[in-house]
């Protein structure tokens, strides 16, 4: 690493590494995978222009995860529909199109539990998509109604 910007480098891997540590005294962070924007996105967005805003809604996920090992929710993030919609400015209508289409693209898994007197979707944001392009456009294609 050499250059003008070499100190800039230094400071966002030490910043990277200290981020990914664990009880490093921040609030939590979780890795983003370069697909997202590079890969999936844009093959989503070919569907439909606004898929855009599955970023925003994955990354909303991923910060809502619960942490707690011992908490059956485990791993999940199980935000309402109203609260998303409230934090993000995503229509609340939209929610669930965005959801289907992360699950397509292989970035989310969904659940219900009802252990209470309603239902809850618990969101299990995946850490990254294992899917070809081929695949994701035949998952896609499922949403939109398209014949393969």
């Amino acid at each position: 690493m050499r250059g003008q910007f070499e100190h800039l480098a230094r400071e966002a891997l030490q910043r990277k590494a200290y981020a990914m540590q664990k009880e490093n005294g921040l609030t939590g962070n979780a890795p983003i995978p370069h697909d997202l924007w590079r890969r999936l996105v844009p093959i989503a967005r070919e569907y439909e222009k606004g898929n855009g805003a599955i970023a925003q809604l994955y990354t909303y996920l991923l910060a809502h995860v619960n942490g707690q090992v011992d908490n059956d929710r485990y791993m999940s993030a199980f935000p309402s529909v109203d609260k998303i919609a409230e934090d993000t400015g995503i229509g609340r209508n939209r929610i669930a199109r965005l959801a289907n289409v992360l699950e397509a693209v292989g970035l989310l898994k969904t659940a219900y539990d009802y252990a209470s007197n309603k239902r809850e979707k618990l969101y299990y944001p995946q850490y990254y998509s294992g899917l070809s392009d081929a695949e994701v456009r035949r998952r896609l294609d499922v949403i939109y109604g398209q014949s393969p």
